[in-house]
């Protein structure tokens, strides 16, 4: 257990399933081939095998948007009514846990916290060991054993397990009241610089107010309690997914104020529902303002870039994307930061709050590549 990180609080975290099928619809069923599921189920239900597809390494089978075959109309899996929790496929048994990933030695458990509903409970909830020996019932290594990218695995492995679960430690000490009452400031402790927090602040409230519009600050208690629970995931979905807006080895700085960045959208949010915000709104939030994120993270950093082709929006209007290209092009002897190119754009154009937030969010590629 002292190699695996789970991204999640032990026992803090409760998987009822409610038989929504949210988990059963269009997202394909992982199967313990090296375990002998696909045989097992192919031998019981042949009419499957049409529906089979390689994906890498992996052999598993589609199911349709609207409901997986197995589903029943009660919401149960006809799998595991009829043949028990052993035949379920292996990914099915391990959802909402199922994200698993290898590095080096170490191991990382995330979960899905998009479509599963997931409540915070006191205690009682879904273990980290029960999930460990569920995962060591799988043998199939696509399912169990997906490789994050390393140059040196058991370093980076070593590295990030360390420094994260550190991070975890502190933000669910946050969450749960154990700290000493500064929930935000012992979470970006955590992360960052805790002395640099309110510097940090003045960066946010200004871009907020340039990009959208919209005042930065703090969620209420339940939401940001909300937000603490489910951040570990998030970071390292960020260090290890798709969008890399920095090397790993220089995101820790910028994760720290997209962070910032993401609770005051939060704040924005709860407002605008009039309500506190769950895990599944958060992850959305982080999802979708990501590229608003990353531009805030960045007000006081200087973008550069090199006269050449860069992947603009096939929409532009008033061309502000554009013009903020040539401005990180321009910007190689200026060295402005951020927050002055935009001001400056931003007087220019005389866009509203809708083109710039717009705007910003389809010029990601082109912010990405100014700090690269």
């Amino acid at each position: 257990m002292e190699r695996v990180y789970f991204t999640w609080p032990d026992g803090r975290f409760r998987y009822t399933c409610r038989g929504c099928g949210a988990c059963c619809k269009g997202h394909g069923i992982g199967l313990d081939v090296a375990g002998g599921q696909l045989a097992q189920l192919v031998a019981r239900r042949p009419e499957i095998v049409p529906f089979l597809r390689r994906r890498g390494d992996a052999i598993t089978a589609f199911n349709p948007r609207d409901r997986c075959w197995f589903l029943a109309d009660d919401g149960m899996c006809r799998v595991e009514v009829e043949e028990g929790r052993a035949a379920k496929p292996a990914s099915c048994r391990l959802f909402p846990f199922n994200r698993v990933f290898r590095i080096g030695a170490h191991t990382v458990v995330d979960y899905n916290s998009v479509i599963c509903p997931l409540e915070v409970v006191p205690g009682g909830g879904v273990a980290h060991a029960d999930v460990a020996a569920e995962i060591a019932s799988v043998a199939d290594p696509t399912v169990v054993g997906t490789p994050l990218p390393a140059r040196d695995a058991a370093a980076e492995g070593r590295a990030l397990v360390d420094t994260e679960r550190a991070i975890a430690a502190a933000m669910f000490a946050a969450a749960g009241g154990s700290g000493d009452g500064d929930a935000l400031g012992a979470a970006w402790a955590a992360q960052a610089d805790a002395a640099a927090l309110e510097a940090e602040r003045v960066a946010q409230v200004a871009a907020f107010a340039a990009i959208a519009g919209a005042p930065w600050a703090v969620p209420s208690s339940a939401t940001l309690a909300a937000a603490l629970w489910l951040s570990p995931s998030l970071r390292f979905n960020e260090l290890y997914g798709p969008r890399q807006y920095a090397p790993r080895s220089a995101m820790p700085p910028v994760l720290a104020r997209m962070w910032l960045a993401w609770l005051g959208f939060a704040a924005v949010g709860e407002r605008l529902a009039d309500r506190a915000l769950g895990l599944q709104e958060l992850t959305t939030i982080w999802s979708e303002q990501a590229p608003l994120m990353h531009a805030i993270a960045r007000w006081n950093d200087v973008p550069r870039l090199r006269p050449g082709p860069i992947e603009l929006p096939g929409v532009d209007p008033g061309g502000l994307v554009r013009a903020l290209g040539q401005a990180f092009v321009d910007n190689k002897q200026a060295r402005r930061p951020l927050s002055a190119l935009l001001t400056q754009l931003i007087a220019k154009s005389a866009a509203d709050p809708v083109a710039r937030v717009a705007a910003l969010k389809s010029a990601d590629a082109v912010l990405r590549a100014g700090f690269a």
